[in-house]
């Protein structure tokens, strides 16, 4: 007998430590409140360029098993964008209002900690970056160095209270993004003082040379001084372009008898792409001045303003002098309010 009641408890020992091995493997569950009609939530990992795409029920119900390699700080995206951390052996449940996705996300069970410290750390970003962040990355080097350091220790004592709670690979991974994070700001900071020295408004813009005109020919920025100018720089496979389009013919045709000249400033590659440039003016019915760039995100006017991501919109003064190197988009109406300021 006492043999047989060893024997039963080592098999149940063994279950058990069979039943606590981490499953390989994390489940997101939860629940999105006013659903949009057949929109699925994507996950998409920049790390590996991945996606994964978690079915929703028209409830607005969901629930996916995904086999992770590593563990995974997802842009999930269901119409708006939020930071989501999975990890293998998360049991991870995410509800929200898809009309106001910001206030309304709560997380709870395995993972529920790492996620909710993710909101934490965004809205602490947030309140440093204020309105403006150019305004932030523009300070002078003792306030900026300050409100830096702030910030860092702020997050950091926040991963140390929840030491015990956190996976330790998160706190690890934390720790060396907040090391990035000083050394990409700085840098920002650094580049964006000498914008600020040479695109600040009233300086003399930039300049660009014999760019290709839609129309025929090349023109030159200094052609069309005497106007205000604003120049909008796009290109065919920018999605965010394409969206301010309509916009932009709206601003168009209500300025079109003003002080004003509106300049589309493509940065499509002129040698493979020129035709899909025409292609697209004429698709989407573009007014205006269409020029195209001579060497795309390369030319020396792009890089002379700085332009990384597009679109971007400039406006000039008559006299070429920057007004604003990174003006309102159509879309925005404080467009209309900048305009109406300076009397166009």
């Amino acid at each position: 007998m006492k043999n047989i009641t060893y024997l039963l408890l080592a098999i149940a020992l063994i279950s058990c430590q069979q039943e606590q091995q981490p499953k390989e493997y994390a489940v997101i569950y939860g629940t999105i409140k006013n659903p949009s009609v057949d929109l699925n939530l994507r996950l998409y990992d920049p790390i590996a360029s991945e996606s994964f795409m978690v079915e929703v029920a028209p409830d607005g119900t969901f629930r996916d098993t995904l086999r992770l390699a590593d563990p995974v700080m997802f842009n999930a995206v269901y119409e708006n964008m939020f930071n989501l951390y999975l990890e293998n052996d998360m049991d991870l449940e995410v509800t929200f209002n898809k009309n106001e996705l910001t206030k309304s996300i709560a997380f709870a069970g395995d993972g529920a900690a790492e996620n909710q410290f993710l909101l934490f750390k965004n809205k602490n970003n947030a309140e440093l970056m204020g309105a403006d962040y150019k305004e932030y990355l523009g300070l002078e080097d003792e306030v900026f160095e300050r409100k830096t350091e702030d910030y860092i220790a702020i997050v950091k004592k926040e991963l140390n209270d929840n030491n015990d709670t956190f996976s330790q690979i998160f706190i690890d991974r934390q720790l060396e993004a907040l090391d990035d994070f000083k050394e990409s700001i700085t840098a920002q900071h650094v580049e964006q003082l000498t914008i600020n020295e040479n695109l600040s408004p009233g300086k003399p813009s930039p300049t660009f040379e014999n760019y290709l005109n839609y129309d025929g020919g090349t023109n030159d920025l200094n052609d069309y001084l005497g106007k205000y100018i604003y120049i909008d720089v796009w290109a065919t496979w920018c999605v965010p372009c394409v969206y301010e389009m309509p916009y932009m013919n709206k601003i168009e045709k209500e300025y079109a008898n003003k002080n004003i000249q509106f300049i589309g400033l493509s940065i499509d590659d002129p040698e493979r792409d020129e035709q899909s440039w025409r292609d697209m003016i004429v698709d989407k019915e573009l007014h205006g001045t269409q020029l195209l760039a001579d060497d795309q995100i390369n030319s020396q006017f792009i890089r002379d303003y700085y332009i990384y991501g597009i679109p971007r919109f400039i406006l000039l003064d008559p006299q070429g002098n920057i007004v604003s190197y990174d003006a309102p988009r159509p879309s925005e109406p404080r467009l209309k309010e900048l305009f109406n300021s300076l009397n166009i």
